[in-house]
């Protein structure tokens, strides 16, 4: 059995995803297993990663019907054998000691769960910019949680997801909070490295870059009800504030960054969906000592007043005539 398993979702990234792989193939921490979905890629993708799994026999190759990155992700989780696990997407790449330095940090410290930072490239290699966390103190200073909520920094003890049964929903986008908030309110053994090792790219035909938000995707709404009645069965074994703290963050950004210029009905729809999650999960929202404006937490301010005014909107319930500002 291997001691970690790497799943990488592949659609249609010709241009990168040897790199990606490559850099996978050459982790100085060797006992890897790499699973890849090619997940119906029309390109050149297919053809690429037959010749990068004839190399290397840790590899372990899916090709499959088009089903969406959550699909793709749930096949490999369903297939993968290591103690440890993590993803990487198949148009990133990560730096050669990267798997090390997460596997040794989770050894060290006897983590379920290690959050690393990330550096932003372009496609050509050249930094645009870099996260890297900061310590990680249980009821203190959980923000790193929410804010490296992507699980392709994340790195995680596989009995986390098969002793929860977690998998991602298909048919929504921004799949990865759902599933970064669920991790951060059960696991009571946490850790982030200083490091950003992961090479998040940033390019034209990027699924980020061309993320249109509410205004072309579903949003996580059913995962992410979902997972609040999954914490609310299990409990919480970490702060109730930043778990609900972490609430407030994924809603501010659906209504601030991911709804503007969404049409009136889909943003009547995201203020129905934030004012019922609040009013029936959270109904003590608007107390959360963690949110406040001068709370000493290593969050933007920018990410702050975005829950504050949040707050303010769904209780004096002027989130809908500012939601048909934010309309197209």
């Amino acid at each position: 059995m291997p001691k970690v398993s790497i799943i990488i979702p592949v659609y249609n990234n010709e241009k990168y995803v040897e790199k990606c792989i490559r850099s996978v193939m050459n982790q100085t921490f060797r006992d890897l297993e790499i699973l890849v979905i090619d997940d119906g890629s029309t390109d050149k993708s297919g053809e690429i990663l037959d010749h990068l799994a004839a190399e290397d026999k840790r590899i372990r190759l899916f090709h499959q019907e088009n089903s969406g990155v959550a699909a793709a992700r749930n096949k490999g989780l369903d297939f993968a054998t290591g103690e440890y696990l993590t993803f990487v997407d198949g148009d990133d790449y990560i730096a050669p000691d990267y798997i090390e330095k997460l596997h040794t940090c989770t050894v060290e410290k006897g983590a379920k769960m290690v959050i690393c930072g990330l550096t932003y490239v372009d496609k050509d290699g050249i930094v645009l910019g870099q996260v890297t966390p900061g310590e990680y103190r249980r009821f203190e200073h959980e923000e790193w949680t929410f804010r490296i909520s992507g699980v392709w920094s994340h790195f995680y003890k596989r009995e986390l997801w098969e002793k929860y049964n977690i998998r991602f929903l298909p048919g929504e986008r921004g799949e990865d909070m759902p599933i970064s908030l669920f991790f951060s309110a059960v696991c009571d053994k946490i850790a982030t490295i200083s490091d950003a090792g992961y090479f998040y790219v940033q390019h034209q035909t990027s699924a980020m870059h061309n993320f249109r938000g509410l205004r072309n995707f579903s949003l996580p709404y059913r995962a992410l009800e979902q997972m609040i009645k999954k914490i609310q069965t299990i409990g919480t074994a970490n702060s109730p504030d930043f778990y609900e703290l972490f609430v407030l963050r994924i809603l501010s950004t659906c209504l601030f960054q991911l709804s503007p210029g969404a049409s009136k009905e889909k943003m009547k729809e995201l203020c129905d969906y934030i004012v019922r999650i609040l009013d029936t999960y959270f109904p003590r929202y608007y107390r959360n000592k963690k949110a406040g404006l001068l709370a000493k937490l290593d969050i933007p301010f920018s990410q702050k007043a975005a829950v504050k005014m949040l707050i303010f909107l769904v209780r004096t319930r002027l989130i809908y005539p500012v939601s048909r500002i934010l309309s197209k």
